[in-house]
């Protein structure tokens, strides 16, 4: 019985304790760098051309289920909620999966689908193993490298996204990102280094805090 709980132990840790830099997508996609995030068990990996300004991310969020919406958001103009530009996806009732783009302008959003201030295409999301993922391409239009993303996941209700918690991780969830060095840092001060990976490969109210 003790091996078994050691052994147990040892494997909860493992799956617990997860690098996006040994995350093999089943579509063999590779990204040239990805970050594991500090929150809400979130990983992001991304392939960023500077002479182009395009950006390939993909968005993943272990651990969910398929009553819970998330999001990943650039916000262009601070660091917080308002202003952010979203990527929201979730499982409809009928089993298909929902993604959209959302414009964030205030605290008392519903997460309505509405263009971004930047171009999006490729958008596209799926659910696997209580894994939800978002893919996309953003077409940026500013000469930094380094921008303030925001994360995020929360509840559905009736195939639309409710409310998500207003304490603990859900809203430390946010900070900055170079996309060059990999460094990201939150407003919490956590941070990561660089991670280069070989495949790395809503709402009633949505009140990410300044």
């Amino acid at each position: 019985m003790v091996i078994l709980g050691v052994l147990f132990a040892l494997f909860m840790s493992s799956t617990s304790a997860q690098s996006c830099s040994k995350y093999n997508f089943a579509s063999n996609k590779v990204f040239s760098a990805c970050s594991d995030l500090p929150y809400l068990n979130s990983y992001l990996h991304w392939t960023y051309s500077p002479s182009s300004q395009s950006l390939e991310i993909a968005f993943r969020r272990l651990g969910t289920s398929s009553s819970r919406w998330v999001s990943w958001a650039i916000n262009p103009t601070s660091q917080g909620m308002v202003g952010s530009q979203a990527l929201v996806a979730f499982q409809k009732s009928d089993g298909t999966m929902r993604a959209y783009t959302s414009p964030i302008k205030g605290y008392q959003t519903r997460l309505q689908e509405g263009d971004l201030s930047f171009p999006v295409s490729d958008l596209s999301a799926i659910y696997l193993n209580n894994e939800m993922i978002i893919f996309a391409t953003l077409k940026l239009q500013n000469s930094s490298s380094t921008l303030n993303q925001v994360w995020q996941e929360g509840p559905l209700s009736y195939d639309s996204p409710g409310m998500h918690p207003t304490t603990g991780h859900n809203v430390q969830s946010m900070g900055t990102l170079n996309l060059l060095s990999g460094e990201s840092k939150t407003t919490a001060g956590a941070s990561s280094s660089k991670l280069k990976a070989k495949n790395a490969s809503p709402l009633i109210v949505f009140p990410f805090l300044s």
